[in-house]
């Protein structure tokens, strides 16, 4: 660490430099530069002599595109990463909690008819507007209006919803349980 810390001036001073060659300044030589013994009066007009400062060129141009367009790849590089293990994480917990296949869960929700109702995310012609739209369904807090939201109420309420509330508009669906458990997970790997 002790070493760390007598290097930090070095590296301060590298840094300061290349960033100075990056931008295009040049130093000037040390004949011109006063000597140690001497004062020089303070000049505002020559403070900047002997250094170049010069305009963007094309091939700065061109180098700050790239550089932008290669870290807005990166972001979207690294965005579509984190979406990829989101959903599988979401996939993982919706198994956990149902110990249903949340693919097969999906093409139930079609076959049975979900799709005529609900809007459902990922589930082809499922644009539905008698019944409301099941986006985000792992984050509701309740099942159709009465019920906590839980895998062995939502199971239930797939497979016979007037169990739960006689006076609800979904019909029975004529899910069995084994298959209904199925479309929950699915349902909760909608976040």
């Amino acid at each position: 660490m002790p070493r760390a810390r007598a290097l930090l001036p070095l590296a301060a001073t590298l840094a300061i430099g290349a960033a100075g060659l990056l931008l295009g300044f040049q130093r000037t030589s040390s004949a011109s530069r006063s000597r140690p013994g001497q004062r020089a009066l303070f000049n505002p007009e020559d403070h900047l002599q002997g250094m170049r400062i010069t305009g963007p060129t094309r091939f700065r141009s061109r180098s700050v595109h790239l550089v932008l367009i290669l870290l807005l790849l990166i972001g979207a590089g690294i965005y579509a990463g984190y979406q990829v293990k989101f959903d599988q994480d979401a996939r993982i917990r919706a198994t956990a909690l149902t110990m249903g296949d949340p693919d097969l869960g999906r093409r139930l929700a079609q076959r049975y008819g979900c799709a005529g109702c609900h809007h459902i995310p990922g589930v082809p012609g499922a644009q539905g507007m008698v019944g409301p739209s099941l986006q985000g369904f792992a984050a509701r807090v309740y099942i159709g209006g009465v019920a906590t939201n839980s895998p062995d109420t939502l199971i239930q309420w797939i497979e016979n919803p007037r169990s739960i509330d006689p006076k609800t508009a979904m019909p029975v669906t004529g899910i069995p349980r084994a298959e209904a458990r199925h479309v929950a997970a699915y349902l909760y790997t909608l976040r």
